[in-house]
C-alpha cells in the first residue's frame, strides 16, 4: 500500500489473514464470547458464528480479487469513483469496506510515521509544484489550479479549493496508459505557472497538485511527465532527478519506468 513495487502482495496478504481466521472460528479454535453472540443472536435470523464465517469468506475472497486485480493492472472502475468531483459512492463503500478499512488505516498511519520522518503530505520540488499524498488538503494552499489525482481508492481532498480537477484512477504501484499519462501531463502544462509552455493566461495558472496515497509511486511518475511537457526537463530521466531531490521518498517501479518510455515515443517528447 505505501511501496511502489509487489503492492498486490499486500492484498494478498490480507485475503490470506481473513482465510486463516475463518478457519479459526470454523474449528471452534477460538472460543467467541457469549455476552457477544448472544447480543447479536437476539438482532439476527443467522447466529453469530456463521455470520462472521460468511464476513471472514467475503473479506478474504475480496482481498485476493484485488490482489489479482494489482497484479494485471485491471479492476479499478469497480469502486465506482467518480471522475469529475472526486468522490466514492456509499454504495462502494459498503460493497467493498473489507478492502477500504484496512487500506485507509495504514494510509493514515503510514501518513503520521511519514511526517515524524521528516517525511510531510507533500512536497513543492519546483515553486508551485506540488507532488504528495492523498493528505494534500493539510497545505495552507488557498487555490489549486490544476490537481492531478491518481487514485482509486480514496475521495479527493483538494476538490473544494481546485480550479481544474483531473482523474486518472490506477491501483497503487500501477501506471496510467500511455494516453492518461498524456492527458495529465497536458492539464499540469496548461495549468501550472512554472510553465515555459504554458498556453493560458497568466491569471489561469498558478500551483499544481499531483498526488496519489502516499506520494512516492503514481504521483512521481507524472509529476516528471508533467515537467517534461512544461518544458522544464529534457527527458523524464532528468525529470525524474528533479522529483526526488524535492521528495526523497519517491520511486519508480519497471512498470512505471517503461510506460514513461511509451509515452515518450508515442507523443514524441
Amino acid at each position: 500500500m505505501g511501496a511502489v513495487h509487489g503492492c498486490h502482495m499486500k492484498y494478498v496478504g490480507l485475503g490470506a489473514f481473513f482465510a486463516y481466521s475463518t478457519y479459526l472460528v470454523t474449528s471452534e479454535s477460538v472460543a467467541l464470547p457469549d455476552s457477544l453472540t448472544s447480543i447479536f443472536d437476539s438482532y439476527s435470523p443467522l447466529d453469530f458464528k456463521t455470520a462472521l464465517t460468511y464476513w471472514l469468506v467475503y473479506a478474504a475472497a475480496l482481498n485476493l480479487l484485488i490482489g489479482l486485480c494489482f497484479k494485471l493492472r485491471i479492476g479499478q472502475s469497480f469502486l465506482m469513483k467518480n471522475r469529475t468531483d472526486g468522490t466514492i459512492p456509499l454504495i462502494s463503500y459498503m460493497i467493498f469496506h473489507p478492502f477500504y478499512i484496512p487500506t485507509h488505516l495504514y494510509t493514515y498511519i503510514h501518513t503520521v510515521i511519514g511526517k515524524s520522518h521528516n517525511v510531510p503530505v507533500a512536497n513543492e520540488v519546483l515553486s508551485d509544484y506540488w507532488v504528495g499524498g492523498r493528505y494534500g488538503s493539510e497545505l495552507s494552499v488557498p487555490l489549486w489550479s490544476v490537481t492531478v489525482d491518481l487514485t482509486c481508492e480514496f475521495q479527493e481532498s483538494c476538490i473544494k479549493n481546485t480550479v481544474k480537477y483531473v482523474s486518472s484512477p490506477v491501483w497503487d504501484g500501477t501506471p496510467p496508459s500511455v494516453d492518461e499519462v498524456e492527458r495529465c501531463a497536458v492539464a499540469i502544462r496548461d495549468g501550472w505557472s512554472g510553465s515555459s509552455q504554458n498556453k493560458s493566461s497568466a491569471s489561469n495558472s498558478g500551483p499544481v497538485m499531483v498526488h496519489c496515497a502516499h506520494g512516492r509511486g503514481r504521483s512521481c511518475m507524472i509529476a516528471c511527465a508533467g515537467l517534461v511537457k512544461s518544458g522544464r526537463a529534457g527527458t523524464w530521466e532528468e525529470a525524474f532527478e528533479v522529483v526526488k531531490k524535492g521528495r526523497h521518498v519517491c520511486k519508480l517501479n519497471k512498470g512505471m519506468r517503461d510506460r514513461l518510455l511509451e509515452w515518450t515515443k508515442k507523443y514524441g517528447q
